[in-house]
């Protein structure tokens, strides 16, 4: 008897201490945080985070971050494996079973619900990913099921993936890529510099085979595959060597007097000067170079170099280098971006548009006339456009172009 009482008292016991703690937590319990008393779990330290010098880790780096002012070596012709380059489904699916479709028709119906229709005989579920999809309207469609699968796919941009042991087919607007690329590090660099310019990031890269892995839609599907028909034409790439340097003037004005530089080196040795939204741009010759300009530097203002690197643009195609990738992810500038479209117009000439932007959007943008053998020069950008804490500090950029001559390589 004294026993029953025992459990029958520890049994109601524990009932009501598991009542009032539930009863105080008011649905605030989350599974793996401590339960402070008067403490709600908005005031718990945020969810933590890869660090952004982690993110940034890059093994592409080495090949770009170390550069040589070469001024006769300003075109390399290099053979490389155009066959090489191939764009494949990451994830392959199986083959649709194989039957006619005949008088098939819809009106109105998004998809998902075309696609429903059409595979419910079969028995096969439709999984949709990522819509709203569009509405389709066809009539007395025929065909091979597989053909009139992809005539949707394609009216609708979107993409299936059938899977025939669980009889279900995943519609998407996004998949996974995987580019094959020719084992030369100046066309990885390329295509790597051009994808990022046209806007496709996340880059996975493969460097032991070769293979640069990313999510797209149809846009960027159709993006990737205009460069891989550019490489078919034998493009030349133009090769930007760049500087970005920070400098605190020395004088009252707390401004680099430009007009120095004029007087020093002669109006003849600047070719152009463009301005812009903010600063201006300056095409010099080889004399006015990223060694001459920081001793002109040096002796007004302190000197501090950012960054140092180089990127690729295939001809007529923007292409993106990311400060940070080459400096301290610790600097202001590391969110500064350089974005170039060039265009070779004759042997020698070129025309490239360069912006300089950052995370929250575009500082100032420039269209530069020049020729091999020309610099480009970016100077009057106060720093404090894109960081508050650099206040009095001026930015300057000073791009070095060369060109690279792809030259098919057949076995």
């Amino acid at each position: 008897m004294f026993f029953q009482r025992l459990k029958r008292y520890l049994f109601i016991s524990v009932f009501f201490t598991l009542v009032s703690v539930l009863t105080g937590c008011k649905g605030d319990v989350r599974a793996g945080r401590p339960l402070i008393q008067n403490n709600r779990p908005t005031s718990l330290p945020t969810e933590p985070r890869t660090t952004r010098s982690a993110e940034m880790v890059s093994l592409e780096s080495p090949l770009r971050c170390n550069i040589e002012e070469n001024r006769e070596k300003i075109m390399t012709v290099i053979p490389f494996k155009q066959e090489a380059f191939k764009l494949e489904r990451s994830e392959k699916g199986d083959a649709l079973p194989r039957y006619e479709v005949t008088g098939f028709s819809f009106n109105g119906q998004t998809t998902e619900h075309v696609f429903n229709k059409l595979l419910s005989e079969a028995k096969i579920k439709v999984v949709a990913q990522g819509g709203p999809f569009p509405e389709l309207a066809a009539e007395d469609v025929t065909g091979e099921l597989s053909e009139v699968m992809d005539m949707i796919a394609d009216a609708s941009d979107v993409y299936y993936l059938y899977n025939d042991q669980q009889k279900t087919v995943i519609v998407s607007r996004e998949v996974g890529w995987n580019l094959h690329v020719p084992e030369r590090h100046e066309v990885m660099i390329a295509v790597l510099d051009s994808l990022r310019g046209a806007g496709i990031h996340d880059l996975v890269v493969n460097w032991a085979e070769n293979i640069v892995s990313f999510k797209g839609d149809k846009v960027v599907e159709d993006k990737v595959r205009k460069l891989i028909e550019l490489f078919d034409t034998e493009p030349r790439l133009i090769v930007f060597n760049v500087q970005i340097w920070r400098v605190k003037p020395y004088s009252r004005t707390k401004e680099i007097a430009w007009q120095e530089l004029v007087d020093i080196f002669g109006a003849d040795r600047i070719k152009f000067m463009l301005k812009g939204v903010m600063g201006r741009a300056l095409v010099t010759d080889h004399d006015i170079n990223a060694r001459s300009l920081k001793n002109f530097l040096n002796s007004r203002g302190s000197v501090t170099q950012v960054s140092e690197g180089m990127f690729i643009a295939a001809n007529k195609w923007r292409s993106r280098f990311d400060v940070g990738r080459c400096g301290s992810m610790s600097m202001p500038e590391a969110q500064l971006s350089i974005m170039a479209q060039t265009d070779m117009y004759a042997e020698r000439r070129m025309k490239t548009n360069i912006t300089l932007d950052t995370d929250q959007g575009e500082i100032t943008a420039f269209t530069a006339h020049s020729k091999l053998g020309d610099n480009i020069v970016l100077i009057g950008i106060p720093s404090s456009s894109f960081s508050d804490s650099l206040n009095g500090y001026e930015t300057i950029v000073i791009m070095t172009p060369s060109i690279v001559r792809l030259i098919k390589e057949f076995n």
